[in-house]
């Protein structure tokens, strides 16, 4: 099967001040999805079923066949897409519960979990079931260490039924399992925000948790932190969107340390999905610091890993048209 590529050169604006950054693209017969391999690195699955890893060797895309990655049975009970988590520590976590109380459907179909599922190192589990006025509107829990405590809380998005999208952090080490904060739910029924991603993105030596509010007509990155029973705005700026109706793929945005300064940026599509950006925090304002547009509209998984083994990441994602894009940060 031929792939077809391109390298063009764009400048990083001020992300990477007197230096180019370098856009590869390759044609593909379609990508279904992307996922990642064992050490994090990119693997394409294109519409034939082939799986292909991503390297990059001489500046150039190069695709090696991969095998299937092995994929666990589902728990009984799990959504019929969910997607098990792992934390640093070997618990797992899953959504479950399928319930069709809630009828919006942004995620391709009108099944949402009514209950999240954490499993202990030691294989005891506890469940945390919603009331009937709310779901979780989401595919999978995200492991995070919201406090710096050396113990990660896990991220997740709860629709209620009349108030829309909420952002919840429920914390495994306090149990029996609860929600232990929360962020003000958008207000209006069938309104949703996607998960970006977390880390420290200003420099205050604490985690926020980044989220895009109403990724389907015109997304607000918003920064959160863990204050209490809360999560408090932060930080936010107007423009993005990290989703499209009826999709699957939930990580079209990353939140990493690219320049290797100890304050993260987010990366994450703008409002159009044309052009991947890339937000810092770290000023007086939150800015977009570079833009990167050389295909169509930003589709499938977004990856942050070094391709090449030249110790700084790439960022790897896939197109609506089946291109396969890589960005290499200048020096």
């Amino acid at each position: 099967m031929r792939y077809m590529g391109a390298v063009i050169f764009v400048a990083a604006l001020s992300f990477a001040a007197n230096a180019s950054s370098s856009v590869m693209t390759l044609r593909t017969p379609g990508i279904s999805f992307i996922e990642r391999a064992a050490d994090g690195a990119p693997v394409i699955v294109d519409s034939d079923g082939g799986r292909y890893l991503v390297r990059l060797v001489d500046g150039k895309i190069v695709l090696q066949p991969a095998k299937a990655l092995r994929q666990d049975p589902l728990p009984k009970g799990a959504l019929p897409d969910a997607e098990i988590a792992t934390s640093l520590s070997g618990e797992r976590a899953w959504l479950g519960s399928p319930t069709d109380r809630y009828g919006h459907g942004v995620l391709g179909d009108a099944i949402e979990a009514g209950a999240l599922i954490f499993e202990q190192a030691d294989g005891e589990t506890q469940t945390l079931t919603l009331n009937d006025d709310a779901v979780f509107e989401d595919r999978y829990p995200r492991f995070v260490d919201m406090d710096g405590d050396g113990d990660q809380e896990i991220l997740l998005v709860k629709s209620y039924q009349n108030a829309g999208g909420a952002l919840v952090l429920v914390d495994p080490g306090a149990l029996p399992l609860s929600i232990a904060a929360e962020a003000p739910s958008i207000g209006t029924p069938n309104r949703w925000l996607n998960p970006a991603g977390a880390g420290d993105i200003d420099g205050d030596g604490k985690v926020e948790a980044l989220v895009v509010i109403t990724p389907h007509i015109g997304g607000t990155l918003t920064a959160y932190e863990w204050q209490g029973d809360k999560l408090v705005v932060d930080h936010m700026i107007h423009g993005f969107s990290n989703h499209f109706i009826g999709s699957r793929e939930l990580a079209l945005s990353a939140v990493e340390d690219l320049d290797g300064d100890d304050v993260a940026e987010v990366i994450v599509p703008d409002a159009s999905r044309r052009a991947m950006t890339i937000v810092k925090f770290d000023g007086v304002a939150p800015k977009v610091v570079a833009k990167i547009s050389p295909a169509s509209r930003v589709a499938h998984r977004l990856v942050v890993h070094d391709l090449d083994g030249d110790g700084r990441p790439e960022l790897t994602w896939g197109s609506g048209d089946g291109t396969l894009v890589v960005w290499k940060p200048g020096l």
